[in-house]
């Protein structure tokens, strides 16, 4: 069946901007060819554009075109038999998806065999499993699987508290499913090609591509929210870009920049440079459109690509650069943290080229200085030094947090320093030149 081929291929996807066929992934049912993903951008009612790094490509609906929801479970905070209610990592809470007052299917892939025949014989996932779940709201056929190739099928049922578990109902027997960790939940049947809404979602699209054109067979939707509801138009929209750190001073930098900019993250842990490399249109959004510009964007990569070679890192950090400069926004560089005194000191790069992971000194000795040369070929970016901040405290007010060990994420008024201080330098870079 179609909507079985589907389900199998996303175990067989890697997400890198572009969604791949993952080695070993030979069906041969689809052109992969006509493979894309990105940020939905409008065209008209029988089509739509895909923006990523590669370019925007024209999408065309077909009259069996599916569309599906696609949902990372950790954002899913509420599963009923009538709503989905998710977050968008920490960016927008409360979003919600109205489901059919119907009887749910679902089909529920394992990706180990030895899982496969655990749950077969256990009848009980136990949310540890490398896992998908596909949820339908049209009959699918009860199946407990042999392999990896095949998914635990039948009628679905919810549970409200994500500490219980959702039941799958196979020929009138419960398996409980604890969904903790799933990677994805998709939503079929709910959706059409007019949920397809420009600049608040992104989508993965299969089909075949002809004249530079994908036809649609299959799209799932990822919902980013709107942020730009909530701006007040008056204020400047400002784009801070980071992994976990920057999550560790989103409070205190919105607090101090609170009433003179609209502040917005990307919907996730932007994490490696090569992550950045991939998602950075979808990030910036429709920048061109009206009320979707960026004013101001600060980024960072760096923690990370404690393991990257210079090569990599720099080549990543440059095509970042260069999707960041079409915004013509002000843009500020932010150095990568130190890691605290708890770890083994830095050594040399290994054989390959690769800096040693996250030890004491490896900003200091290599992403810093890296991510630096890369910076001092475009002079028009600024350079927020949050390394030297953390170094220049560590008699101070960052004592603590060098002495306690390894983990190099902040709290407490050293994150509250690391906000402010970014605070300081997006409102210097704002204030008009004499």
């Amino acid at each position: 069946m179609k909507t079985e081929r589907l389900s199998r291929l996303a175990f067989g996807i890697v997400i890198l901007g572009l969604l791949l066929p993952a080695a070993g992934y030979a069906e041969g049912v689809l052109d992969f060819r006509g493979m894309t993903s990105g940020l939905i951008i409008p065209l008209d009612d029988q089509s739509m554009y895909v923006r990523n790094p590669e370019g925007q490509f024209e999408v065309r609906f077909q009259s069996h075109t599916e569309v599906a929801i696609k949902l990372s479970y950790v954002d899913v905070r509420e599963m009923s038999d009538t709503t989905i209610r998710f977050q968008n990592h920490k960016v927008l809470d409360g979003l919600e998806i109205a489901l059919p007052a119907k009887q749910a299917y679902a089909r529920f892939y394992v990706r180990r065999q030895e899982d496969v025949a655990r749950i077969a014989e256990t009848r009980m996932a136990t949310g540890r499993e490398k896992c998908n779940l596909h949820i339908y709201y049209e009959p699918v056929a009860d199946n407990v699987p042999d392999s990896p190739n095949e998914a635990f099928a039948g009628k679905f049922f919810y549970s409200d508290d994500k500490r219980k578990p959702a039941r799958l109902i196979i020929n009138g027997k419960t398996y409980s499913l604890m969904l903790n960790k799933s990677r994805e939940v998709l939503i079929h049947n709910v959706w059409g090609v007019i949920d397809c809404r420009p600049f608040v979602n992104d989508a993965f699209v299969s089909g075949k591509q002809t004249d530079g054109v994908v036809l649609a067979d299959d799209i799932y939707v990822t919902p980013l929210g709107d942020s730009a509801n909530t701006d007040d138009p008056d204020l400047a929209r400002y784009l801070f870009i980071g992994d976990s750190i920057s999550g560790n001073y989103d409070a205190s930098l919105r607090a101090a920049l609170k009433g003179r900019f609209n502040l917005h993250h990307p919907p996730t842990n932007c994490g490696p440079s090569i992550k950045g490399r991939a998602n950075i249109v979808s990030w910036l959004g429709a920048y061109g459109e009206k009320g979707r510009h960026w004013d101001v964007i600060s980024f960072n990569h760096g923690h990370w690509d404690s393991s990257n070679t210079k090569a990599g890192y720099q080549s990543n950090l440059e095509a970042i650069i260069t999707e960041l400069k079409k915004t013509k926004a002000k843009l500020v560089w932010v150095t990568t943290c130190p890691v605290p005194g708890g770890t083994d000191p830095v050594g040399a790069l290994g054989a390959d080229g690769r800096a040693p992971g996250r030890k004491t000194g490896v900003m200091e000795k290599y992403l810093n200085p890296w991510a630096l040369e890369v910076i001092r070929r475009h002079p028009q970016i600024s350079v927020c030094d949050q390394w030297q901040l953390v170094k220049d405290g560590e008699n101070g007010v960052f004592k603590e947090w060098w002495d306690r060990g390894h983990d190099v994420h902040f709290g407490g008024e050293q994150a509250q320093a690391l906000g402010e201080y970014l605070a300081r330098h997006i409102e210097k870079v704002m204030k008009p030149t004499k």
